[in-house]
């Protein structure tokens, strides 16, 4: 009964002492991968490196493994592209059409800046303005004060100072022109009061309800690969089917100052507004994963691997002598090393695929594979204070 005792007690010993040794250099890993990251941003050399790395999010990754499917094509949203009308008579003409088929909202990403010397198109445009009541026209907000929390000026449509016009700002995130665009923003203050955008009133107007509460945030779009019906402006009648009971937006699909790069590549900002507002729609919203909890979560990760590759060298260990040094070579614990990798990046996909969650498990698998360069570099401080301990020991004998 007391050999039983003494031998639970030693295992006992055994998996504590494992468990601080696994955790060290879990924790001595995640310091190279730091240092490494150090040195690659801050010394010029790396600086293109770092720029991309700084652009890239995990769910990057987990769009091109969806892309890899068959897309799935938007019942909600139509596009009808009005980047070849010569004029504002064509474009009124157009923007009647499409209200005519019965659209559940229509978001116009056009802004009809101040009058034309075809004061016939102006004024067919206001008409049409003012007989569809379902319609979210554009507008952008100015910052002159840069700093991005509240703005003073607009520029408008010419026609919309009157509050019978529905309008929503379309503002881009501040790096217009750089970067990978992955949000648009909910609300902003105008001269202290909180507008909406119009990704949210269009988002709004379809379900019949406030889809999310409006507050000066951005919403994470959902870029899951989503094709988008465009329709051709001469042939609206044509697919009237697929305006009724729709989102419509309509705007320009191939102008080249209206394109932005996303996760899905260069899209038009039309399109970009597309995956805002089914986003907003469908509560799909990408969630991510506080920071905190997503070091616990790779620290736990990195645990869960070294405990794995333990358990496979104890496996090899009991091999035959061939097998043995077969099985521990660097080669094949590479690809076992992988397998766990890989393992982790299947279940983040599946959580991201299931309930929108992105969690961003990069530095776990970046500091797996310093796990050797770790594992070395405990030995290495474990044998030197060994050896000065002993060393103290039978000094102090002699």
């Amino acid at each position: 009964m007391e050999h039983t005792e003494l031998n639970q007690e030693g295992r006992k010993k055994s998996l504590l002492n494992g468990l601080w040794r696994q955790s060290i250099i879990s924790l001595l890993a995640f310091a190279i991968v730091g240092l490494y990251a150090v040195v690659a941003l801050n010394l010029k050399i790396f600086n293109p490196v770092s720029k991309a790395v700084s652009d890239y999010s995990i769910t990057d990754f987990y769009y091109d493994i969806l892309a890899t499917g068959k897309k799935d094509t938007s019942n909600i949203t139509t596009i009808v592209d009005m980047t070849n009308l010569p004029n504002r008579r064509a474009l009124a003409m157009a923007l009647h059409q499409v209200n005519e088929c019965g659209p559940k909202a229509l978001g116009v990403d056009v802004v009809f800046e101040g009058l034309r010397e075809d004061s016939l198109g102006d004024v067919m445009i206001k008409d049409v303005a003012y007989s569809q009541p379902k319609t979210v026209f554009s507008y952008k907000l100015i910052d002159d004060s840069w700093d991005g929390k509240e703005y003073h000026q607009t520029v408008r449509s010419f026609f919309a100072n009157e509050d019978s016009i529905t309008q929503g700002f379309t503002n881009m995130p501040r790096a217009l022109y750089g970067g990978l665009k992955r949000r648009l923003s909910l609300g902003h203050y105008l001269d202290g009061k909180l507008e909406a955008s119009l990704i949210k009133k269009v988002a709004d107007e379809y379900a019949g309800e406030e889809t999310v509460p409006l507050s000066d945030r951005d919403i994470r779009i959902n870029f899951s690969p989503m094709e988008y019906r465009v329709v051709p402006p001469d042939s609206i009648e044509e697919y009237r089917d697929l305006i009724a009971d729709h989102v419509v937006l309509f705007g320009a699909m191939t102008e080249e100052a209206d394109m932005h790069y996303t996760p899905e590549g260069k899209i038009a900002g039309v399109k970009l507004l597309a995956y805002a507002i089914e986003t907003l729609i469908k509560h799909n919203e990408v969630k991510e994963v506080p920071t905190w909890l997503t070091f616990v979560i790779c620290f736990i990760v990195m645990l869960i691997s070294t405990f794995i590759m333990n358990g496979y060298d104890s496996w090899a260990q009991k091999r035959s002598p061939l097998k043995k040094v077969l099985l521990r070579s660097v080669l094949v614990k590479g690809f076992v090393r992988f397998g766990c990798m890989a393992l982790f990046m299947w279940l983040c996909f599946i959580l991201f695929s299931q309930f929108n969650i992105s969690l961003n498990i990069a530095l776990a698998l970046t500091a797996m594979a310093f796990t050797v360069s770790a594992t070395n570099l405990y030995d290495t401080i474990t044998k030197y204070y060994q050896d000065k301990k002993t060393k103290k020991i039978i000094a102090d004998e002699n």
